[in-house]
């Protein structure tokens, strides 16, 4: 059974190495997820199988933009292709909405074809392509998925 929770300092070890195994010289490094850890903890989940992570979500809030981020999401090379990256995402997601985000948005490759079905399967919409995102030759397609608009408590 996959459970899924909010991470732990214990926890980064095992994210780094499933950040490694899903985007290889892309991947963060061990002290930028701590650093996220530090700054982003509400919105930064695990999956667990049998108290093993197996995947992970972060994500971040912009409140003066009202404006949610997914910033990494991976799964365990061993656990892919059991909803696990879905379910994930709609718990990061449950999260940042009920935060009062009025969007939430990511960057993903444009050949990561199995990420952009899991995406627009959860409704976000592709908003615009960046041939260069992260510099040349690294493209990103912007994602964008919309939340009834609401203010924040202040």
């Amino acid at each position: 059974m996959i459970t899924i929770r909010k991470a732990t300092l214990a926890d980064l070890e095992s994210i780094h190495e499933i950040e490694v195994l899903s985007f290889n010289q892309g991947s963060y490094p061990l002290f930028v997820l701590r650093q996220f850890y530090d700054i982003s903890n509400d919105y930064f989940y695990i999956a667990e199988h049998q108290r093993n992570v197996v995947g992970y979500v972060l994500g971040n809030l912009t409140k003066h933009l009202n404006q949610g981020w997914m910033l990494s999401l991976g799964v365990h090379p061993d656990y892919r292709g059991k909803n696990i990256g879905k379910l994930l995402s709609e718990t990061l997601l449950e999260a940042l909405e009920s935060s009062f985000s009025s969007e939430i948005c990511l960057t993903v490759h444009p050949d990561n074809s199995t990420a952009i079905r899991i995406y627009e399967a959860l409704g976000f919409e592709n908003s615009k392509f960046h041939d260069a995102y992260y510099g040349v030759n690294e493209p990103r397609l912007l994602m964008k998925k919309k939340f009834m608009s609401k203010p924040f408590n202040t």
